[in-house]
């Protein structure tokens, strides 16, 4: 689909809309927080997967697959306190091993990371941290939807991007947004599916970055070990997580901003720098106190 004239994103906005009315205040109140760049970085990417061949209607159903999906895990979490899924194999049965699914749900995703306020403030954190002039060999664990290993690619200077990823879905929706074209051209990138805790890497990462990937470990602490062992001692390590925040993938919930940090200090590193974001339009007060979602991102570095 060619889209010359009219604003993509305004035309998919109007259309989640009239199919989710009750979704206009939280989305128009995030949308008016958004700079100008940020909504040229949203129509940009809406824009190519249009000439990708999507179409308005999957659009809109793939961000309404997101909404109404957390809805629905908001209710059970409420209800019992836990996530719906406790294992690997429950969210792989759930989302990973579904194709169609996943896409919907990247995409969703990718959409959200450009239109909420607390996904877009995650994304300014990592757009002010990450080094522009450092060298070496950039890891991403989990590229997903590939949205920061493309924010990576244009904006710092590494001499090598690698992305890891366990599902064949996101490793296919990062490698198009690479060999596409449409965002600028990219020739240090290598992408392949893998578990990163069975991976053996050439060289220790100079910089490594983690975006929503513990939520979907069993063992957290496990993992971040691992990623601790992939890090030259100086790198630049980058992750995201949330708190009481329940998706149908989701199965470690650290429940407390201590008891996180506590993690991360047992995984081997120490904070450096953070942005700490409550529910939109709660306080985090009041999210600690109802259990309500809090989304988090840091810069740790390596402890010796």
């Amino acid at each position: 689909m060619n889209e010359t004239s009219q604003n993509a994103s305004d035309r998919l906005v109007a259309l989640i809309l009239q199919r989710k009315p009750m979704h206009r205040k939280f989305l128009q109140g995030s949308l008016a927080e958004l700079t100008q760049s940020e909504r040229a970085a949203a129509e940009q990417y809406i824009r190519y997967l249009l000439q990708q061949d999507a179409s308005y209607e999957e659009l809109a159903e793939c961000y309404l697959t997101i909404v109404q999906d957390m809805f629905r895990e908001e209710m059970h979490f409420k209800q019992t306190g836990k996530y719906r899924c406790a294992s690997y194999a429950e969210a792989a049965a759930a989302v990973y091993d579904n194709g169609d699914y996943m896409r919907r749900y990247m995409i969703g995703l990718a959409l959200s990371s450009y239109w909420w306020i607390n996904h877009i403030q995650m994304l300014r954190f990592f757009q002010k941290t990450l080094p522009a002039t450092r060298r070496g060999v950039y890891r991403e664990v989990g590229p997903g939807h590939g949205l920061y290993f493309l924010e990576a690619m244009r904006s710092s200077g590494f001499d090598r991007y690698e992305g890891v990823d366990i599902s064949a879905t996101s490793v296919a929706l990062t490698q198009g947004i690479v060999a596409s074209g449409y965002f600028g051209s990219f020739d240090k990138a290598s992408i392949w599916q893998g578990d990163f805790l069975s991976e053996r890497f050439e060289r220790p990462a100079d910089a490594l970055v983690m975006g929503e990937v513990l939520e979907h470990v069993e063992e957290p602490e496990r993992f971040l070990e691992a990623a601790r062992s992939a890090v030259a001692d100086d790198a630049y390590v980058f992750l995201t997580t949330c708190i009481n925040s329940p998706a149908v993938d989701h199965i470690y919930n650290p429940e407390t901003l201590q008891g996180l940090e506590a993690l991360i200090d047992r995984g081997g590193f120490r904070v450096l720098d953070s942005c700490v974001l409550p529910k939109q339009g709660c306080t985090l007060e009041q999210c600690a106190q109802d259990r309500l979602p809090i989304n988090v991102a840091y810069v740790v570095a390596k402890r010796s």
